[in-house]
């Protein structure tokens, strides 16, 4: 209520940013996924909203099947959740010797 009446505002989906409740709402979500068990040279971090997986692998093909399967295991929580990956915002950082980058894809679309 404020002087001039009451003032709504029309939600469609989630917790508008900002809200009192809305860290708290999160927590439990992400709770859920950074729970799950990983194997031993995955590790999943939370950043307010934004997620890190960092992988540890000897070689460029031990690494891209790692990558997949934890993008897998964090796809299927996603949809379990309703919730979206901006793929365009999706990155990942390569610390290596290698030679050449591999190439990672999320469900299809090439990661920058």
């Amino acid at each position: 209520m404020t002087p001039q009446g009451r003032v709504t505002k029309e939600q469609k989906q989630g917790c508008p940013q900002g809200s009192c409740s809305g860290p708290a709402l999160w927590n439990l979500v992400a709770n859920e996924i950074l729970n799950q068990v990983w194997p031993v040279n995955i590790h999943i971090q939370a950043f307010a909203d934004d997620f890190v997986l960092v992988i540890k692998a000897d070689t460029n093909k031990s690494l891209v099947e790692d990558t997949q399967s934890a993008i897998t295991q964090f796809s299927s929580w996603c949809s379990e959740n309703e919730l979206a990956i901006s793929t365009e915002k999706t990155n990942y950082i390569l610390f290596s010797n290698m030679v050449k980058s591999p190439k990672m894809t999320w469900n299809g679309y090439k990661i920058k």
